[in-house]
């Protein structure tokens, strides 16, 4: 997804995206200080999930799962295209009934299944007087939201490269393929391999640029009016990404020195 001639050392990265992250939890704890809309919640729970994908990908590279970080990047850019969709469309509502009303219709398969009577009991599926009232609800009207397909947003968004380029070519290592797990097999037996594997510092580039563009859709899209620095952060961040210029650092120590006062408030 990025195209550059020369890539960053790996603990230049890990200083961005510990400071991409720390940003993203300071974001977070404004949110928890206002009763949040709907809508705010899922934005909200979109940047959480974002934040904790891109700490798997670095966990993963250090025990050198190079190929699994690729998964976790994959389902980052899913993440940025399903949020890019429901925020262009204000699907929110529509996105939130369909997501409770296929996990109530995958527990009610296991709770159903008499091969599975010991989980009638699980707690896992427990739910609320509510939650069966809204459940009964909308299966008389089910809800007719689908997911948007990858392709078509990325296409709409006019950034196709980010499907053909990233998201499908991540898709290959989601999906089983031939020679998986041939570069595992020299790292797990340390037998010495005649391939010269190529590096994989892209994926931390990318993952890190994926997160910067769903925390900025997710700052135009929710109901709160954030700093300016927090934006300034984010294009000084891709200013390292492309350029290898550190100002996000001096934007980050701005960011720290405001908290733990709210960087948003709920318009």
């Amino acid at each position: 997804m990025a195209f550059m001639k020369e890539y960053h050392s790996y603990e230049d990265y890990e200083l961005a995206s510990n400071s991409l992250r720390a940003v993203c939890g300071m974001v977070l704890f404004s949110f928890a200080e206002y009763e949040c809309s709907n809508k705010d919640l899922i934005i909200r729970n979109f940047i959480a999930k974002s934040s904790m994908s891109l700490k798997g990908i670095f966990s993963l590279w250090e025990i050198e799962s190079y190929y699994d970080c690729w998964i976790l990047y994959r389902a980052l850019l899913d993440r940025y295209l399903h949020l890019s969709h429901i925020g262009e469309n204000n699907e929110f509502e529509q996105f939130d009934d369909w997501s409770f009303f296929k996990q109530m219709v995958s527990h009610n398969h296991v709770r159903s299944d008499a091969r599975f009577k010991s989980e009638l009991d699980n707690p896992v599926y427990n739910i609320s007087k509510e939650q069966k009232e809204r459940l009964r609800a909308l299966s008389k009207n089910k809800p007719k939201w689908k997911r948007p397909k990858a392709e078509q947003v990325a296409k709409d968004l006019d950034m196709d490269f980010i499907y053909k380029f990233g998201y499908d070519m991540a898709s290959m290592h989601v999906h089983p393929m031939a020679n998986d797990g041939q570069q595992d097999f020299y790292t797990i037996t340390k037998l010495k391999s005649d391939i010269d594997f190529p590096s994989r510092i892209t994926v931390l580039n990318n993952s890190i640029l994926v997160v910067t563009m769903l925390l900025q859709d997710s700052m135009y899209l929710t109901n709160f009016r954030w700093r300016p620095v927090v934006l300034d952060f984010i294009n000084d961040i891709r200013k390292f990404l492309s350029q290898g210029d550190l100002t996000y650092r001096h934007t980050f120590k701005k960011i720290a020195e405001l908290f733990p006062e709210n960087l948003g408030k709920a318009s």
